[in-house]
C-alpha cells in the first residue's frame, strides 16, 4: 500500500508515518515548506513539501496513493490572524478530501479531534455521540477542528470513504513543540514549584493513538468517528506521576479557575495589544479546563483493538526524549532513575 500523511513531521503526524514505513508501507510524507523535520529523520519515506490548502498540490501529492492520513493541522491558544487557522484546519481538509476523491484514493483517515468531543462539564467523560461543547469559549481551534469534522462527516455521508479518529492529550518522545502537556512536564523537572490550572484530560500514548490510525484505516467504518485515548487525569494528578516516574518530589500547586481567569484576561491583553505574541493561558483556555476534556475511549478499544499503554511508560519516555533534545535538564537523580528504568 501506498500512503500519504499529511502533518507527517508534527507530534502525532510522524509516529503515523514510522509506524507505517516500519509495516512495509510505502509512505509520501507532507509537511510544511521549511517545517523542521528532524522527526522524520532515519525514516525511509518519500518526503514532500506542500499546502493543503494547495488543491493542485494535493491532486500531485496524492498521485497513486491508496490511503490518505489527513493530519495536518494548525494548533494554536492565538494567533495574531485566527482565519488562518481556519484556512488550514476546515479549508485544508476540504481541500484534502476533494482531491483524494479526484486522485481514485481508497480510504481517508481524517484527524478530528478531542476537542470536537470533550467540555461535557465535570465529571463527564465524552463520548462519540456527544455534541460539541467548546463553541461557547470562543476556542478558535476547538471551534475549527468541529467544522473540519463536519466536512469529513458530509464527505462520508455523501459517499467517500472516510474514517474519523478523534485523538485525546498525546504523551511521549516526539513532542517537537512541545505541546503545552510537554512544557507542563518540563516544567516538573526545572521548577521548584509547579503551578497548574487543574483539569481532567483524558491522555494516551503518541504511539497508541498512532496506531489507532492505522487501525481505523483497517478496521474503521466509514462516517463513523473513534476517540483515541486512554487515561483521565488531573493535571496535578499528571505532574505528580510524572514527578513519581522521574523519582523526583516537588511541590504542585493547583490554581483555582477565578484566579487563572483573570490572568488569562490581562496576557490576552498584552498579547493583543503590545507583544502580539501566544500568551501562556488565555480565557478559552481557562474555560476550556473549567469543563474539562475526559472522555470514554472504549470504543475504539472495543471495535478497533486500540492499545492502552501504561501511562507511566509514555511519561518516562517523553520525558527522556526532552532530555535527549536539550528541551529538558534533568536533575541528577531523575537521570538515574530514568535511566534504570
Amino acid at each position: 500500500m501506498k500512503a500519504l500523511v499529511t502533518g507527517a513531521a508534527g507530534f502525532i503526524g510522524a509516529h503515523v508515518a514510522r509506524q507505517l514505513a516500519q509495516a512495509g508501507h510505502r509512505v509520501r510524507a507532507l509537511h510544511r515548506p521549511g517545517e523542521d523535520t528532524s522527526n522524520l529523520a532515519g525514516l525511509d519515506l518519500e518526503r514532500v513539501a506542500g499546502d493543503v490548502t494547495d488543491l493542485a498540490g494535493m491532486r500531485a501529492a496524492m498521485a497513486g496513493c491508496d490511503q490518505v492520513f489527513h493530519l495536518a493541522a494548525i494548533y494554536a491558544l492565538w494567533l495574531p490572524d485566527p482565519r488562518r487557522m481556519h484556512a488550514v484546519n476546515v479549508g485544508g481538509t476540504a481541500t484534502v478530501l476533494r482531491a483524494a476523491r479526484e486522485a481514485g484514493v481508497r480510504r481517508v483517515v481524517h484527524c478530528s479531534s478531542i476537542a470536537r468531543f470533550g467540555g461535557q462539564g465535570a465529571g463527564v467523560r465524552a463520548t462519540e455521540q456527544s455534541r460539541f461543547a467548546l463553541g461557547p469559549t470562543g476556542d478558535a481551534y476547538a471551534q475549527s477542528k468541529a467544522d473540519a469534522h463536519e466536512v469529513a462527516v458530509r464527505a462520508a455521508a455523501d459517499g467517500q470513504d472516510v474514517v474519523i479518529v478523534a485523538p485525546c492529550g498525546p504523551i511521549g518522545p516526539g513532542d517537537i513543540g512541545p505541546t503545552p502537556t510537554g512544557r507542563l512536564l518540563c516544567a516538573v523537572l526545572s521548577l521548584p514549584l509547579v503551578t497548574v490550572v487543574d483539569s481532567v484530560t483524558s491522555f494516551a500514548d503518541v504511539r497508541d493513538i498512532a496506531a489507532g490510525h492505522l487501525l481505523a484505516a483497517e478496521h474503521g467504518v466509514s462516517g463513523q468517528s473513534y476517540l483515541l485515548g486512554h487515561r483521565d487525569l488531573s493535571m496535578v494528578e499528571l505532574a505528580r506521576l510524572a514527578m513519581q516516574v522521574a523519582g523526583v518530589r516537588r511541590p504542585v500547586l493547583s490554581v483555582p479557575l477565578p484566579i487563572a481567569g483573570a490572568a488569562a484576561r490581562v496576557a490576552l491583553t498584552i498579547a493583543d495589544r503590545v507583544t502580539r505574541r501566544a500568551p501562556l493561558i488565555t480565557p478559552a483556555a481557562v474555560e476550556i479546563a473549567r469543563l474539562g476534556l475526559a472522555a470514554d475511549c472504549s470504543r475504539a478499544v472495543r471495535e478497533l483493538g486500540l492499545p492502552q499503554t501504561p501511562m507511566e511508560i509514555a511519561l518516562r519516555d517523553a520525558l527522556r526524549w526532552f532530555a535527549q533534545h536539550g528541551k529538558l535538564r534533568l536533575p541528577a537523580r531523575a537521570a538515574r532513575h530514568l535511566a534504570l528504568a
